[in-house]
């Protein structure tokens, strides 16, 4: 964090150069289609390749891993370690990820992130041993957040500020579609064809970053944010990084630890993945909305409005656990709102930072959102035991209510400076 926080003191030149084209600007355009170079096959290349790398590398690669080696000897906790491999690498690479986008563009870099995920990929298909499995989890990390900072850059930069919150909303929905989809490769499949299968998606999400033009992707209305840095990483960092990092948190533990909170009523296998999965597509479906609420008022009201519903909806789950429906919805707006805390964080600090300075926010947050998904499990995992099942729940509540007085309490000191 700390890297990632100086790297935005220090951005070379060429950075600079390559994000900024103020002499080609072109006026604001209102349709959220046509926000990148005007076209909207601009628009939905970025989109289908970020989306289908998704597929990949989130959604699918880590079922894949788990899947190999559960054919070994290795035990759980040690099998639990080889899926975390990629999400350390993730928080160690990313403070150096604004440097290489400097040095080589956003475009090369997004195209380095494809040969490491070809290459993971490929030593999957060669012999998927504990050793080789391990380093296609350091490959997959590496491709993971070298795409994850482009796309999110790329997506910030392009999108004209009256449409950018539902730019990002969109974009985020399309990541937690990615996660749903990955699963279901594993259908009916071998998990030798699921390896090939993500090698053809890999080439796909390629191909389509490859119809991005380059020339006019980057073209953005350079008044916004600029000669403004300093004082406002200080605001990235204590408003959108704590906004991430729960979200990271909460997102993490709710999938990894749900069906164990609703063990203690008896509930099958089958009931806790619907359950689940109604989280998930909240995390899905409400992002747009919420970007919509930050354009037309302020990211403010909506971070506000995604601790509300992480407070109640956590309140119901606790009070009528029993209750399959009403369960099913309030973990659907939780969903929503854990998953909208990073949204919103994206958005923030796109419409607080300068342009060379985008990169690195973007990876600040993506580090702060990957230590709270590292935390987050393993904090709520030790809540279940210490309070009789109902300890992460009560955590959730708890973190809600943390988060929004430290922004009411912010809010209060931005507004008397």
């Amino acid at each position: 964090m700390v890297a990632a926080a100086l790297s935005l003191r220090h951005q070379p030149k060429l950075l600079r150069k390559s994000f900024q084209q103020a002499d080609a600007a072109k006026p604001i355009q209102t349709c959220p289609m046509k926000t990148i170079s005007g076209p909207k096959t601009q628009t939905i290349a970025l989109y289908s390749g970020s989306l289908l790398f998704q597929i990949i590398q989130v959604g699918t690669f880590p079922i894949l891993i788990s899947q190999f080696l559960s054919e070994s000897s290795l035990s759980n906790f040690s099998i639990g370690i080889y899926v975390s491999v990629a999400w350390i690498v993730v928080f160690l690479a990313g403070p150096f990820v604004p440097g290489l986008i400097s040095q080589v563009g956003p475009y090369r870099a997004n195209f380095l992130a494809f040969c490491f995920t070809v290459a993971s990929l490929v030593l999957l298909a060669l012999s998927p041993t504990p050793t080789l499995i391990a380093l296609a989890s350091v490959a997959m990390g590496m491709g993971l957040i070298i795409r994850w900072i482009v796309c999110d850059t790329l997506v910030v930069h392009i999108s004209a500020s009256d449409v950018r919150g539902r730019m990002i909303g969109w974009h985020e929905a399309l990541m937690g579609l990615g996660i749903g989809l990955g699963p279901l490769l594993f259908v009916g499949t071998s998990l030798t064809a699921v390896v090939w299968i993500c090698l053809a998606i890999a080439v796909l999400g390629q191909v389509a970053f490859l119809t991005l033009d380059s020339s006019q992707a980057l073209e953005s209305n350079q008044t916004e944010g600029g000669g403004q840095g300093p004082k406002f990483l200080i605001r990235v960092i204590l408003t959108a990084l704590v906004a991430a990092f729960l979200a990271g948190f909460i997102e993490n533990s709710a999938i990894a630890l749900l069906p164990l909170y609703f063990e203690h009523v008896d509930f099958t296998l089958k009931i806790s993945a619907i359950l689940v999965s109604s989280f998930g597509f909240g995390g899905t479906l409400l992002q747009p909305a919420l970007g919509y609420i930050a354009d037309r008022w302020n990211y403010y009201l909506a971070q506000m409005l995604c601790i509300l519903f992480i407070v109640g909806s956590s309140m119901v789950v606790l009070l009528f656990t029993e209750q399959v429906v009403v369960s099913l919805v309030a973990l659907f707006f939780l969903g929503g709102a854990a998953g909208g805390l990073n949204t919103l964080a994206v958005i923030e600090a796109g419409r607080s930072q300068s342009a060379p300075q985008i990169p690195a926010a973007m990876t600040a947050i993506a580090m702060l959102y990957t230590l709270g998904g590292i935390a987050g499990p393993v904090a709520s995992g030790a809540s279940l035991d210490l309070f009789q099942n109902q300890g992460m729940i009560m955590l959730f509540i708890a973190s809600g209510l943390v988060l929004a007085m430290f922004l009411l309490f912010h809010h209060y000191r931005s507004g008397n400076q």
